[in-house]
């Protein structure tokens, strides 16, 4: 989007405002996002993927029905949500403009273990505070969002849609996780027996804004896949995100292994402080490997589909993010 577009945009929601700075930030793999500073004020402007985001109105709902669930039980971090519990459409696009966290820093990757465990200690906070309400009033915007069974469904069907070009390319790898489905299946089976909770669905450290001095956690962001669900989703994909030292974007295939010692750090700083079952529990560590390897298949479905969902930067992006993941779960300690 050019300036005189996002200051239009701006208006519709602050009218008066005149922007004096402004700047994408490009490392979200969904939504549209630029940061805008006025002469008083600092605001995150997001354009809303409609098509990833179909129910966009029910997910600021969750959005809006959880935030007023963490004022009444004082939620110690902050918690970003949309100015005036609104979104705008303009021209068919749809956006939301939201405060800035001052003095606030994004982590595209975790340097230390510390960041693991105060990442994961915002979590649980986040899980005890909800600990008490009705995540089944949630609506569930993102259908089988973490269900495996529905994931290996849309790959099965993407690898016979795909171009003879791409099945080439992907024939070990579609091989390799052919022959690991009993994992994914007793992902979704362990899930049936686990409580409903309020689930964030997108726990990668970038989603966790720091302060810029002090190695704690200020603020919990990006809240479109709020929904009800089970803790496995939330820590699997800290375990996923956190553990894998070079990131997902990393083609060093060969050097691509999980740090155990982050594991163990997530799951230490999850436990100080949410409310869980031993049966939760006992299924924290399984989850990062069997949702680092449902990522793969998302993936690989993806590179099959002709990079439908995840933007992408080079024709072969998605393919190399399946391998890396699928080289991420092998080291995975179950």
């Amino acid at each position: 989007m050019e300036l005189k577009e996002v200051q239009y945009v701006l208006n519709k929601f602050v009218p008066g405002s005149n922007i004096i700075e402004l700047k994408e930030a490009k490392e979200g793999l969904i939504n549209s996002t630029f940061i805008l500073s006025t002469l008083t004020e600092k605001y995150v402007l997001q354009k809303i993927n409609q098509s990833i985001f179909k129910d966009y109105k029910k997910a600021l709902e969750n959005i809006i029905t959880v935030k007023n669930w963490l004022i009444k039980s004082d939620f110690p971090y902050q918690f970003p949500t949309p100015i005036n519990d609104k979104y705008l459409t303009i021209n068919n696009e749809v956006f939301r403009l939201q405060p800035f966290v001052t003095n606030s820093i994004v982590l595209q990757k975790i340097s230390n273990n510390a960041q693991a465990y105060e990442a994961a200690v915002c979590l649980g906070t986040f899980y005890k505070h909800l600990n008490n309400k009705p995540a089944k009033k949630l609506h569930i915007t993102i259908p089988y969002f973490h269900n495996a069974n529905h994931r290996l469904k849309d790959f099965f069907q993407a690898t016979k849609k795909a171009s003879l070009e791409r099945m080439s390319n992907a024939k070990k790898l579609i091989i390799d996780i052919e022959n690991q489905l009993q994992l994914v299946k007793d992902f979704d089976f362990i899930n049936k027996s686990l409580p409903l909770r309020t689930v964030h669905n997108d726990t990668k450290i970038s989603n966790f804004l720091f302060d810029e001095k002090a190695q704690k956690v200020k603020a919990l962001i990006d809240l479109d896949t709020l929904m009800p669900g089970t803790v496995l989703s939330d820590i699997g994909d800290m375990i996923r995100t956190y553990s894998n030292p070079l990131g997902e974007e990393s083609v060093d295939f060969s050097n691509i292994t999980a740090n155990n010692e982050t594991i163990d750090a997530i799951i230490e700083g999850f436990c100080s402080q949410a409310i869980i079952n031993s049966n939760e529990k006992k299924h924290l560590r399984f989850s990062g490997k069997a949702i680092t390897l449902i990522q793969s298949i998302r993936f690989l479905t993806d590179y099959l589909n002709n990079d439908f969902y995840y933007k992408v930067n080079y024709a072969d992006q998605n393919f190399d993010r399946a391998k890396n993941q699928w080289m991420l779960y092998q080291t995975i300690q179950s």
